[in-house]
């Protein structure tokens, strides 16, 4: 087992975060609490099978990666892991990818994983620019952006996930029919993501059968962190969005 450390540098003995330092940027905490035991347990002996590398100048090879399966799915900042854990559960036969910086989310999820014996489960801890750019052109049946930090600041809404920037990888790695499903119960960042959005025609707004945005879609599981911004009177918005032809 790993002994007790300081969490910075525990936290740096699971990845090198100096690597590529001019082209990754991960801002915001990395971890929240010293890790209990059986967090530091998951991290040590799952973790090693489930993560993956990521790097600028090399593509995935998601066959390669998760053999048996032809449908893969994306989770950008899984935050707990509960979301990205049921759908992997709900469907066995696809791949499931999740990318989070956050050092006790990660625990989470391969708590989860452990858990209920998920096969179709793989772990990237980096920069999620760096996993998109390192995705095969039209490889994802679907994309989930969910409550991803919001960056209220002017100045640091360079660094939302949905930007005039990213929207160009996750278009290429989107395979035609597939989906990009985000939600924010912050209405500035669901102006803003339905802003960018509005700018690539290969993207068709599908409300699903809903009678607005703020109806939650079909078979949807309700996170924890969800749930708290429910409880604080916060109205979320659920943005389904399907790539075509153009």
């Amino acid at each position: 087992m790993i002994a007790d450390e300081d969490r910075i540098t525990y936290q740096n003995t699971l990845i090198d975060f100096t690597m590529a330092q001019l082209h990754r940027k991960i801002w915001g905490r990395k971890i929240a609490r010293p890790l209990k035991i059986n967090q530091k347990r998951l991290l040590e002996e799952e973790l090693p099978r489930l993560q993956v590398h990521v790097d600028f100048d090399k593509t995935l090879n998601l066959a390669e990666l998760m053999p048996g399966f032809k449908d893969y799915t994306l989770e950008i900042g899984f935050g707990g892991g509960e979301h990205l854990a049921w759908r992997a559960q709900q469907s066995p036969t696809h791949g499931f990818i999740g990318c989070e910086p956050f050092i006790t989310g990660v625990a989470g999820l391969l708590g989860y994983i452990e858990d209920a014996e998920l096969e179709n489960v793989r772990v990237v801890i980096d920069d999620a620019r760096v996993l998109l750019q390192s995705l095969p052109e039209a490889s994802l049946e679907c994309i989930f952006i969910l409550f991803p930090d919001p960056w209220h600041k002017k100045r640091h809404h360079k660094r939302r996930i949905v930007s005039d920037e990213t929207i160009v990888n996750l278009s290429r790695i989107l395979k035609i029919g597939g989906e990009l499903i985000m939600a924010t119960d912050i209405q500035d960042y669901a102006d803003w993501m339905q802003d960018v959005l509005s700018k690539r025609p290969e993207f068709l707004h599908d409300l699903q059968g809903r009678d607005s945005v703020y109806q939650r879609p079909k078979h949807w599981y309700t996170t924890r962190y969800e749930q708290k911004g429910i409880n604080a009177g916060r109205e979320a918005s659920y943005l389904v969005y399907k790539k075509q032809e153009v």
